[in-house]
C-alpha cells in the first residue's frame, strides 16, 4: 500500500535526479536501468527540499513532546511551588501608606543598549526571573535578549545581547508572554494566531506549536502555573487555552463579555484573578477558577477606550490607561479611584504602561513627544521625563528585579535603560 502519496516511479525519479545533482551520473544511470524508472535524468533538488521539511517537522514534534510532557510537568509544578512559597505578594503601597506618602527619589535612567527592528517596535516583556527579555515588531519578528549583556554593554565590545531573532508570524506582533519555566515564549499577532517558541533550542527560529483564532489576537498572558494561557482578541469574549491540550474555553454569556475588542488581558501574580480592558471603555476583573466577572469598572476613562490593565502584586488594585490622557489606580474592592496620573498625551494610540519592579513608579509613553513619563505611584507626582527615542514610545516594560526598563518605539528601536 502506498502511504507516502508518491508512486514508486516518482520516488525513484527523484532519487535518480538527486544522484545526478550530486555528480553521480553513472550511478544514476545504473539505478534507472535496474529499476526501469521513467526519468529524464535532469538534476532535481526537490528531494532535498522534502527531506528538510520532514526534518523540521520531526524537530517540531520532538520539541512539542518535550514541552507537553517532561519539561511541562516538571517546570509547572516548580513554578506553582515557588508561587505558594513566596505568597502573599506585598505591593509597594496600600491605601494607608498613600495617605501619608512622601516623594521618593526617582531612579537615574541610563541607556546602555538598543536594538533595531525593520519596522515599528510595539511590545516588550521580561521573563519571570529577569534573565531575558523579548521584543515584538510590526515587521512580524521577535527578538530574544540577554538582560545581563544589555546591562554591561559598552560600545561594540563583548557578546551581542540579541540571543536570537524569531520569525513565524505573517502580520504585526501585538503581545508577548514568557512561560514560567523560562524556556517558552508566546507571541500573538494580527495574523490571528498565537505562536509558542522553544527557547532552549538554539537553532530554531520557528514556533513549535501554534493556536489559531478567528480574530486578530491583541493580548496574551500565561497563568503563573504555566498551565493556562489567556487571550484577548478583537472579539469581545475572553479565551482561556489549556496549554497541554490546546483546548479553548470561552465565556460568551451576555453578562460577562465586553461590548468591544479586548485591548489587554493580564493574570494577577498568584493567578487567582485576571483583568481585561476594552475599547468599550470598561475594565473587568475576573475570578480565574469560575471565569466569572466579579467586578466591572464602567466608563473607566470617561467613555474613552481603555488601552491597558496592570494588577498590583497584592491583587488589591488595578492600574488602567485610557485614551483620555489619564492613568488611574483603582481599589478593586470598593471601585474607587485612588490616584490619577496626568501630564502625558494619550488619545490615539494604544500605549502600554508599566509599574517599576517595586511598584514605586508608573511609566508610559507620550504622544506629543518622544519621551517616557515617570510618576511617583503613591503621590501622583510627575518626577521624570526620559528622553532617547526619535518617535512615539508605544510600550514600556519593567524588569521584575530592578529599575531596568525596555522602551519600544515607532522609530523601530527597543532601548534598554539601566537605572539606580
Amino acid at each position: 500500500m502506498n502511504t507516502t502519496g508518491f508512486t514508486e516511479n516518482e520516488v525513484l525519479s527523484l532519487i535518480i535526479g538527486q544522484l545526478v545533482a550530486y555528480g553521480y551520473s553513472a550511478v544514476a544511470q545504473s539505478v534507472a536501468d535496474a529499476t526501469g524508472a521513467t526519468t529524464n535524468m535532469m538534476p532535481s533538488f526537490k528531494l532535498v527540499e522534502m527531506l528538510q521539511i520532514a526534518k523540521d517537522a520531526v524537530g517540531d514534534l520532538e520539541s512539542e513532546e518535550e514541552f507537553s510532557t517532561k519539561s511541562m510537568d516538571r517546570d509547572s509544578s516548580t513554578a506553582a511551588e515557588e508561587t505558594s512559597q513566596t505568597a502573599p505578594y506585598l505591593s509597594g503601597f496600600d491605601i494607608e501608606t498613600m495617605k501619608n506618602a512622601q516623594p521618593k527619589q526617582e531612579p537615574e535612567f541610563t541607556q546602555t543598549y538598543y536594538t533595531q527592528h525593520k519596522g515599528p517596535c510595539r511590545i516588550a516583556s521580561f521573563s519571570h526571573d529577569g534573565r531575558f527579555a523579548a521584543t515584538g515588531s510590526h515587521d512580524t519578528s521577535l527578538k530574544l535578549l540577554d538582560v545581563t549583556k544589555m546591562q554591561n554593554r559598552t560600545g561594540d565590545s563583548g557578546d551581542k545581547p540579541v540571543v536570537r531573532t524569531l520569525y513565524d508570524h505573517t502580520d504585526a506582533v501585538n503581545d508577548l508572554s514568557f512561560h514560567p519555566n523560562g524556556i517558552v515564549l508566546a507571541s500573538c499577532s494580527n495574523d490571528q494566531s498565537i505562536k509558542l517558541f522553544d527557547l532552549s533550542k538554539s537553532g530554531v527560529k520557528r514556533a513549535f506549536r501554534y493556536l489559531q483564532d478567528a480574530s486578530p489576537v491583541n493580548s496574551i498572558s500565561f497563568h503563573p502555573s504555566g498551565d493556562f494561557l489567556l487571550a484577548g482578541t478583537k472579539d469581545s469574549a475572553v479565551r482561556i487555552y489549556d496549554v497541554r491540550t490546546l483546548q479553548c474555553y470561552t465565556n460568551s454569556s451576555a453578562a460577562n463579555v465586553h461590548q468591544g475588542s479586548i485591548s489587554q488581558i493580564r493574570y494577577s501574580k498568584t493567578g487567582k484573578i485576571f483583568a481585561t480592558s476594552s475599547l468599550d471603555g470598561t475594565v473587568r476583573i475576573w475570578d480565574s477558577v469560575s471565569s466569572q466577572c466579579i467586578k466591572v469598572f464602567e466608563n473607566a476613562h470617561s467613555g474613552a477606550a481603555v488601552s491597558s490593565v496592570r494588577l498590583t502584586k497584592n491583587e488589591k488594585y488595578v492600574l488602567t490607561a485610557g485614551l483620555d490622557s489619564t492613568m488611574r489606580l483603582w481599589d478593586i474592592s470598593s471601585g474607587n479611584i485612588l490616584m490619577e496620573y496626568k501630564g502625558h498625551e494619550h488619545r490615539v494610540h494604544m500605549l502600554q504602561p508599566t509599574f517599576s519592579f517595586n511598584e514605586g513608579f508608573v511609566l508610559i509613553g507620550d504622544e506629543l513627544s518622544t519621551d517616557v513619563f515617570c510618576w511617583d505611584t503613591q503621590t501622583g507626582a510627575l518626577v521624570k521625563r526620559i528622553p532617547g527615542h526619535n518617535n512615539l514610545v508605544r510600550c514600556v516594560a519593567a524588569s521584575p528585579n530592578d529599575y531596568g526598563i525596555i522602551t519600544c518605539s515607532e522609530d523601530y528601536r527597543a532601548r534598554y535603560y539601566s537605572a539606580v
